[in-house]
């Protein structure tokens, strides 16, 4: 097998750009949370933990590289 027929898979987490759903604040948080994630500003939870994905409470805005 050659070198150029490996593939490299990609991961399954991403950073995501979301957004709170109460203050509008624009957060970056990481798709697979260990722990809850609350706003900075108003306190509100954005994430919750799930052993897993987390579960995003607010808008996701977009998937970052």
């Amino acid at each position: 097998m050659k070198k150029e027929n490996i593939l490299i898979p990609k991961p399954k987490s991403n950073f995501l750009s979301v957004q709170c759903t109460s203050c509008k604040e624009k957060h970056v948080i990481f798709s697979h949370a260990t722990i809850d994630i609350n706003c900075k500003s108003c306190g509100n939870p954005i994430a919750k933990k799930t052993g897993g994905k987390a579960s995003v409470l607010g808008e996701i805005l977009t998937t970052l590289d």
